[in-house]
């Protein structure tokens, strides 16, 4: 699964806030926090931000 989601995150397919609940809820999936971190490059503990993709992304009303 690591593999998977690395490749989708570098794609674009998947947000890092996104990607932050499937470690959180998804734990059958079997990805760590430390995976997080590797996809990611951000720290686990940081506070919830809005990245700049997101950022940009219009919010669906």
């Amino acid at each position: 699964m690591f593999e998977i989601y690395d490749h989708l995150y570098k794609l674009g397919g998947v947000k890092a806030s996104e990607l932050k609940e499937i470690v959180t809820y998804l734990t059958e999936f079997g990805l760590t926090p430390l995976d997080y971190e590797k996809i990611t490059g951000k720290s686990w503990n940081e506070e919830e931000s809005k990245t700049t993709e997101e950022a940009n992304t219009p919010e669906q009303s």
